[in-house]
């Protein structure tokens, strides 16, 4: 497994907390080996790596709606930002955080097996947007 920038895990948190609702565990976000890719401000900043995520790591993205709100507060309030926002609607969650001087929201879409996460954060005036996309590539090993 590759090594992940802070800067980084609030989006990979939030492409593992995607997902609808309504569906089952195994439907929102299945346990694998996902290659992540990325891109800050429509730059390809290249591949995060791949990642294994079993079953146990899965559990919070497949949790009910209100722990999913819960889990990304109890995240937020260790990197000492606060969660102001969040909505999960069919297979969109969306969140705003803020972190002192800056604010960012972040979008997630989840479908099949694959993700996206959009972060546009704004400090000091200044927006940037980091995207990331996943795939499912097949098993851990």
């Amino acid at each position: 497994m590759t090594a992940i920038k802070p800067t980084t895990s609030i989006a990979l948190i939030c492409m593992t907390l995607a997902g609808p609702a309504w569906l089952h565990a195994e439907e929102r976000m299945r346990a694998g080996l996902w290659e992540v890719m990325s891109s800050l401000n429509g730059e390809p900043s290249g591949t995060l790596g791949n990642t294994c995520y079993t079953t146990a790591m899965v559990a919070t993205a497949n949790a009910p709606a209100t722990e999913v709100k819960q889990a990304a507060e109890k995240l937020s309030t260790r990197q000492g930002c606060t969660l102001k926002e969040f909505t999960m609607d069919g297979n969109k969650m969306s969140m705003t955080k803020v972190c002192g001087a800056k604010t960012s929201v972040i979008v997630s879409t989840y479908s099949g097996d694959r993700f996206e996460t959009v972060d546009k954060a704004t400090q000091g005036g200044v927006t940037s947007e980091m995207r990331m996309t996943g795939k499912r590539v097949g098993e851990c090993k």
